[in-house]
């Protein structure tokens, strides 16, 4: 490799670091902060179960890695497991620090050993009635081969002994439900809250369940496996892609195991004679933790106690242009201006009532739409299934491998077939990314298409916490760009032709290198140049070398990334004059941004693509440019705001050591999204 480049593993730990800051930010209210802990874990796992599991497969196939330009997979995954052990620290200590917190707050998180004795007998009721009938233990003595185990779950391994007699140990695994909740709420103790683990629960209850063995002391210990979740496909697209995805599924509950994680207290004997069972005594993955695990269950801990220990619920802003829809419709709205919609500060309930709208307007012939990952009890979905049985053509283009989401798609596709909804089941040898939504209305003897492009998912559930933006629009060319995206997608030996929007993998590198081009040949001609660019990931060679270009000849080059960052800033190097930064906030950045100087005249542009090679060469993405001048104004002002950012940001420097950036001397604290939540209320 010739310039200088960030390992994708490295940078996305880096990136989950700051998501563990804030965790640990007395600034975060504190129920927010355990909810950042369950989403370091969650993403932890998720990196476990990819990223890891793709650099030990590399390292199965000698140096053929260097062929793909990237750094040696041993060396980072020697450097994955040494950072990953200090941010385990890290988080036990934010996690002790958290628990002492809420107990300050009236909130109590009791174990088996801890649970007032005035509660064993609601503890007891509540393990026999709601608990009991799940736990089928397996014992390991009776089990010549242990079932490889699930890697959603976890487990306890029990060791049972007599405490009279001594003679040999039984050990035993339970899976612990995880169709129950993890958290259960005990009756209030004077004015506290008692919360207990459902691990708890059982290990309270296990006398029950071992009660008619021979033995009376029970140990239990937690221990949870990862394993590799890639799904792999061949070429053959004869076969079912039903069949195939199925078959793909299974394996990932049997894929190759990436890690093992177990309480730190287990005794060594007894550990090992389970992973002997497992097959998991490999060094290199295993990861001594503390007493509980799938700590991403956090995410769902109650929400108990004082509502200064959670956010306050945000005011939505008010989109004026809509203001009257009720009255006119959208459709009488859209042919007049653009609407451009700022999610979460915008309610994504205005999405859901255009697709009302359109499935009861007797005017709109066809409704066809991309579907990525939606919520788990789509609005969406109705919309279009309603919009088919009120007449309608509806097709959707379902995407089989959204990853960790493709059983999810699969039952839509099912239900949409049932409603006679036309389903597109993804495109052969792409993966559909773009964000579209297409209705076709047939007024005064023509056909007018109107439109929606998006940064996210079309899922008002993630629409709540995810910064997206969405652009709504009855132009014309606009229109017609994206019926032709459309049409690939049923008739894909024909690449889509296209007037303004840009697609991949047909010309997003091409459309990039033109523009990074054009504003380095600016600077060399002595004019002003500038790029600034927002994004989830950067970890595209080529697209990186090219930023590195255009800073060296003297385009100002602002990066606003949250996620994975391989480019490498810093005064040594061509990165030297690059200015980037991370935010982790209450909302996830999620959208992608481009504004390019133009000579003075900015081009703006949304896209659903990040820069990485998978977004350019193997997923369909889509980049729209937003012509409406108020909306080129808004959008580079909500990166202006972000840029100016003193609170959230941290500085993406050489060592990504995330640090805050600090307000200068005499410089107002601003929080982005704060700040673009009390613009967006005032326009």
């Amino acid at each position: 490799m010739n310039i200088p480049f960030r390992s994708k593993e490295i940078s996305w730990l880096s990136f989950n670091a700051r998501v563990l800051q804030e965790g640990t930010d007395p600034r975060v209210p504190l129920l927010e902060r355990i909810k950042f802990l369950g989403i370091y874990s969650s993403n932890l796992d998720e990196f476990f179960r990819v990223r890891v599991a793709t650099l030990k497969r590399l390292t199965m196939i000698g140096d053929r890695w260097k062929e793909i330009g990237i750094p040696d997979p041993v060396v980072t995954l020697r450097e994955v497991n040494r950072l990953v052990g200090e941010q385990s620290r890290q988080f036990n200590e934010a996690y002790a620090a958290a628990l002492a917190a809420l107990r300050k707050a009236g909130v109590h998180v009791v174990d088996e050993s801890t649970v007032p004795a005035g509660q064993h007998d609601w503890v007891r009721d509540y393990f026999r009635s709601k608990v009991s009938p799940h736990i089928m233990p397996i014992m390991l003595k009776a089990a010549e081969d242990l079932p490889k185990l699930k890697d959603h779950p976890m487990y306890l391994a029990v060791r049972l002994t007599k405490s009279a007699s001594g003679g040999r140990p039984a050990h035993a695994l339970i899976e612990i439900p995880g169709d129950l909740s993890r958290f259960v709420v005990l009756p209030k103790s004077g004015k506290s809250h008692l919360v207990m683990y459902l691990d708890d629960i059982i290990r309270f209850g296990l006398r029950d369940i071992f009660g008619h063995l021979p033995y009376d002391t029970y140990e239990s210990y937690a221990i949870k496996f990862t394993r590799d979740s890639e799904i792999e496909f061949d070429d053959d697209f004869t076969e079912s892609y039903y069949d195939r995805l199925a078959e793909g599924l299974r394996a990932r509950e049997e894929g190759f195991p990436i890690r093992a994680n177990y309480d730190a207290a287990f005794p060594k004997a007894f550990l090992n004679l389970v992973l002997r069972k497992l097959n998991l005594a490999r060094s290199d993955t295993l990861y001594p933790g503390a007493r509980y695990h799938n700590r991403k269950d956090l995410l769902s801990f109650p929400r108990l106690g004082s509502d200064e220990l959670r956010y306050p619920r945000p005011v939505p802003a008010v989109n004026r242009t809509l203001r009257k829809r009720e009255e006119k419709g959208f459709f009488t709205i859209l042919r007049k201006r653009d609407v451009l919609l700022h999610f979460p500060y915008h309610p994504f309930r205005h999405f859901i009532e255009l697709l009302r709208e359109a499935s009861i307007d007797p005017l709109v012939q066809e409704i066809s739409m991309t579907q990525y990952r939606l919520a788990k009890n789509s609005c969406v979905a109705k919309a279009l299934v309603a919009a088919a049985r009120n007449g309608k053509d509806v097709t959707v283009l379902v995407e089989p491998q959204a990853r960790f989401d493709e059983q999810a798609n699969i039952h839509w596709a099912n239900l949409y077939r049932d409603a006679r909804v036309r389903v597109v089941l993804g495109v052969p040898g792409l993966k559909v990314h773009s964000k579209l939504l297409l209705i076709t209305r047939r007024e005064h003897g023509q056909n007018r298409h109107y439109v929606a492009l998006g940064t996210g998912n079309f899922n008002e559930d993630t629409a709540e916490i995810f910064a997206d933006h969405l652009l709504l629009t009855s132009r014309p060319d606009f229109g017609a760009d994206v019926a032709e995206i459309f049409r690939f997608f049923q008739h894909t030996y024909r690449p889509p032709v296209l007037k303004h929007l840009v697609a991949a993998p047909f010309g997003l590198r091409d459309f990039i290198r033109e523009n990074i081009h054009r504003e380095i040949a600016a600077a060399k001609a002595g004019r002003e140049a500038a790029i600034s660019i927002k994004l989830n990931n950067l970890s595209d060679v080529e697209a990186i070398e090219l930023l590195y270009q255009a800073a060296d000849a003297g385009v100002r080059v602002r990066l606003i990334v949250r996620g994975m960052f391989s480019l490498i800033t810093g005064p040594e190097g061509p990165g030297g004059r690059i200015e980037a930064i991370g935010i982790v906030d209450k909302y996830l950045e999620h959208s992608r941004m481009l504004i390019f100087h133009n000579g003075g005249k900015p081009e703006v542009y949304l896209s659903s693509a990040d820069f990485l090679p998978r977004n350019f060469d193997t997923r369909v993405e889509t980049v729209f440019p937003v012509l409406e001048p108020r909306f080129q104004r808004q959008l580079i002002d909500y990166f202006e705001i972000q840029w100016r950012d003193n609170q959230k940001a941290r500085l993406l420097d050489p060592s990504l050591s995330n640090e805050y950036r600090q307000p200068k001397k005499g410089e107002a604290r601003v929080r982005s999204q704060d700040e673009i939540a009390d613009y967006l209320r005032g326009l």
